[in-house]
């Protein structure tokens, strides 16, 4: 990223652990006003903030942080699930399209596509769901709709994100790392312990784990890969922003 673009690079995840992960890798790291937080990478000036995970959240607090803060570019990082058999736990996708209910969402912006394939993230398709997609069938089904778009994977956010950033001529990116696979069925609860604005009611999941034992293996699984996705998302992201 050039020192010359005016703002700072607005980096967003949904999940507090997501952001805590890239924080620990950027310097003088503070907080800012609000829920916002500053750092640097070398000279790039960032701004950065959990959004709360869902669409709905995600999407009023992009856009208040965009009109606030007026960042040079957006770039969204965080986990998904994979839809294509030839992802594997930790890949990175750099979304080339990006869908939901509306439809797809406008495109990312093309250099910093290009920045992230060379970096080895691959290209491919995010498709935003209202809830998780947690079943093998269900992905399935999702994978099926994108009449071949390979490679893909689900998530809650990046939809409203692009929408966010890209209205106002945001340059953006959203960047993914696989944390389930698509033949991987996650416990089916997660899906339904949703609050109103869509995010994950974590209360929920762990009452719903208490009350059926057999499935906290793959809940502890699953956090453990989530850590290691936000170690390997922070990683890219300080050659991401390196000087080129």
């Amino acid at each position: 990223m050039s020192a010359a673009e005016p703002g700072p690079v607005l980096i967003l995840t949904a999940m507090k652990e997501e952001l805590r992960a890239v924080l620990r890798r950027g310097e003088n790291a503070r907080r800012g006003p609000g829920d916002l937080f500053q750092a640097r990478w070398g000279k790039t000036a960032v701004l950065l903030a959990a959004t709360g995970d869902g669409e709905s959240r995600a999407g009023l607090v992009a856009a208040a942080i965009c009109d606030a803060a007026r960042p040079a570019a957006l770039l969204g990082l965080g986990i998904a699930g994979a839809l294509s058999a030839d992802l594997a736990a930790g890949d990175l996708l750099a979304a080339r399209r990006i869908r939901d209910g509306s439809g797809d969402a406008p495109f990312p912006d093309e250099r910093l596509l290009a920045r992230a394939l060379a970096l080895g993230a691959r290209a491919g398709t995010l498709v935003n769901v209202q809830r998780p997609a947690v079943g093998a069938g269900e992905k399935a089904a999702l994978a099926l709709s994108l009449d071949g778009a390979v490679p893909a994977a689900a998530d809650m956010e990046s939809a409203a994100w692009a929408r966010a950033a890209a209205s106002r001529g945001i340059p953006y990116l959203i960047v993914r790392a696989i944390s389930d696979r698509a033949g991987e069925s996650l416990p089916e609860y997660i899906a339904r312990s949703l609050r109103e604005d869509g995010g994950i009611r974590r209360s929920s999941v762990v009452a719903h784990a208490l009350l059926s034992p057999s499935t906290i293996p793959a809940l502890l699984a699953l956090r453990r890969r989530v850590r290691e996705c936000g170690e390997k998302l922070s990683l890219f992201l300080d050659r991401f922003l390196a000087e080129p």
